[in-house]
């Protein structure tokens, strides 16, 4: 197999995996409603609300960011970005029309907006894998990151804000009756932005540094 192949062959797994949450919910979904007999409402929420589901959603699309990054040239690496967050965005997209359809068919394509909606906002997953891909594909967007290089202060403050605000928000959402998975993932989730904004911040501000002197 030679290199074009193998690049090819990468590209090829990393797209699978931008797909596999899509099958992952699904084969779920399946699994709930055939062998465990549940009803549709319960299969949706068993699906919306499970946590493990989200991790392993969260993960392989993170997995295929890297993979994408890694093995691509340092001169193709921001377009590879860029067709990434393009990714990112339509897969966020698909997930909440799935979701609204999933519903519609759920409540038994009731006309009821009130009814339909109440059933969708309980799966709360469901609501915060989207959420997830347009802020992780917000981040990413070249144009943020171009604005990033020039403005360190943002590295500066910003994560020391998310550090500190991850315990406060722990006990914000725990005050606010969530469970104790969906409180410790977020606030988790926030205390790593925080420590990945400051590591590369760092990494940006030795770089210019590095080319000032230099010059």
């Amino acid at each position: 197999m030679n290199k074009l192949d193998k690049l090819e062959m990468i590209e090829d797994t990393a797209f699978i995996l931008y797909l596999s949450p899509l099958l992952i919910n699904g084969l779920y979904a399946l699994y709930l409603s055939f062998a465990q007999n549940l009803p549709p409402s319960d299969v949706y929420l068993g699906v919306a609300n499970n946590i493990v589901i989200l991790l392993a959603s969260v993960l392989v699309v993170l997995i295929a960011l890297v993979i994408e990054i890694r093995i691509s040239p340092k001169d193709t690496r921001i377009k590879k970005i860029e067709e990434n967050v393009s990714r990112m965005r339509i897969l966020a997209f698909l997930f909440i029309i799935l979701s609204l359809v999933s519903v519609f068919v759920t409540s038994g394509y009731s006309s009821d907006i009130f009814k339909t909606l109440d059933l969708y906002l309980e799966g709360r997953y469901a609501i915060l894998y989207p959420l997830f891909l347009l802020a992780l594909s917000f981040v990413l967007s070249p144009s943020i990151t171009h604005f990033f290089k020039f403005s360190l202060i943002i590295f500066e403050i910003i994560p020391i804000v998310l550090m500190i605000a991850s315990p406060l928000l722990l006990y914000i959402l725990w005050r606010m009756g969530l469970s104790y998975s969906v409180v410790f993932f977020i606030s988790l989730l926030v205390f790593i932005a925080g420590v990945a904004l400051f590591l590369y911040g760092s990494r940006v501000e030795g770089k210019s540094k590095t080319a000032s002197t230099s010059s």
